[in-house]
């Protein structure tokens, strides 16, 4: 198995955890996205409450509350959201060491391109209407909010991300594939990720 590990980033409204979750169910591997803030929490042994609102969002070298409270993997001090990216890039790590899996966000395929961990990273586009509208659908929301959402969604993203690894967030040039979503929708995207992956014996 030369590619046990996927990392999948995604603009928001893109589809990506529905088509990650369908894709990791496709290649019989495990999925990660909301968990590894639990996960996080039980490594740093904190409370869970406290990366409340944290996830994906960089934090403020000038405006934070420093932390003081964790086990030993802590480096107190420092902000919840560098303590919540420091513990989940631990997590993704062991993970990958654990076997195949899908790994949502949380700068995954640095994380493992620079431990030297082989990863296939993807990067999920779409339309921005596209996207607004696939809100609206499965929120029930009205149009300006979702608009609104994901405008501010794909800023604390791509914030996130630069903060983090010093890199452009979803440049084409920094993922090994890059697909637009809008074209075959979410179950088609899924089986085409399926089909690519298998057939380059990534998951075979």
């Amino acid at each position: 198995m030369s590619m046990p590990v996927i990392a999948l980033g995604r603009q928001f409204g893109s589809g990506g955890r529905e088509i990650g979750r369908k894709l990791a169910e496709q290649l019989g591997c495990s999925f990660y996205d909301r968990e590894l803030i639990s996960l996080a929490a039980k490594r740093a042994e904190v409370r869970e409450e406290l990366f409340a609102g944290k996830d994906e969002k960089a934090g403020n070298p000038w405006l934070f509350r420093g932390i003081y409270e964790g086990g030993a993997l802590v480096r107190r001090g420092r902000s919840a959201e560098d303590i919540l990216f420091e513990m989940q890039s631990q997590v993704i790590l062991e993970l990958a060491g654990q076997g195949p899996c899908i790994i949502v966000g949380r700068c995954a395929d640095h994380v493992l391109q620079q431990a030297g961990v082989p990863v296939c990273s993807l990067f999920l586009c779409a339309p921005f209407a596209w996207r607004v509208a696939h809100r609206m659908e499965i929120e029930g929301i009205p149009e300006a909010q979702a608009a609104d959402t994901v405008r501010r969604l794909d800023k604390q993203r791509g914030k996130y991300y630069s903060t983090y690894t010093g890199r452009d967030w979803g440049l084409p040039e920094n993922y090994d594939l890059c697909i637009n979503t809008s074209v075959l929708g979410i179950d088609g995207t899924a089986r085409a990720l399926q089909e690519h992956l298998t057939g380059n014996r990534m998951f075979s």
